[in-house]
């Protein structure tokens, strides 16, 4: 074994942290155009969705539109709101569709600056969180009642809707 620090297997040349380097803006390319083409999936399937009416109370839930909505909810408002338990920057969204009607969580994820300055409750929210709500990327009428529809599942079906 030699003494010498450069014949280290720690020590590797240049070349390494350029492949290195390479490697991972390709990862991340990668992972980038899997994750819009995801995106875009689900927004041409939402899109669907987008004239339907609000469900009526007590509907059954629609689980192909559910299951969309929980891929909305993991990329647009995951990272604020949780949906059990814990707190994050916004309001936990558990129960929410027992606490509010549809209509109300449609506009306040379709129109959160309006809902805000018109609605007591929507501003309430915010002096209580201390933050306006953000929108991750554009949302439209099919991504909220996606949504709305994965809440219902979640809630057990027990939605005010009114």
């Amino acid at each position: 074994m030699s003494n010498d620090p450069s014949a280290s297997p720690g020590r590797r040349g240049p070349w390494a942290l350029a492949v290195l380097a390479v490697a991972s803006v390709v990862g991340v390319a990668v992972w980038w155009g899997m994750e819009s083409a995801h995106r875009r999936m689900v927004s041409e399937r939402v899109a669907a969705w987008a004239e339907a009416p609000l469900p009526t109370p007590g509907a059954p839930v629609d689980t192909a539109l559910a299951a969309l909505g929980s891929d909305v909810f993991q990329t647009h408002c995951a990272g604020c709101h949780a949906l059990s338990g814990e707190q994050r920057v916004g309001p936990n969204l558990e129960g929410v569709t027992r606490r509010r009607s549809y209509a109300w969580i449609r506009s306040m994820v379709l129109h959160p600056d309006s809902m805000t300055r018109d609605d007591p409750v929507a501003r309430a929210l915010l002096q209580s969180y201390g933050v306006q709500m953000m929108v991750t990327g554009k949302l439209e009428a099919g991504h909220a009642r996606a949504l709305i529809e994965f809440l219902r599942r979640l809630d057990g079906l027990q939605g005010s809707g009114t």
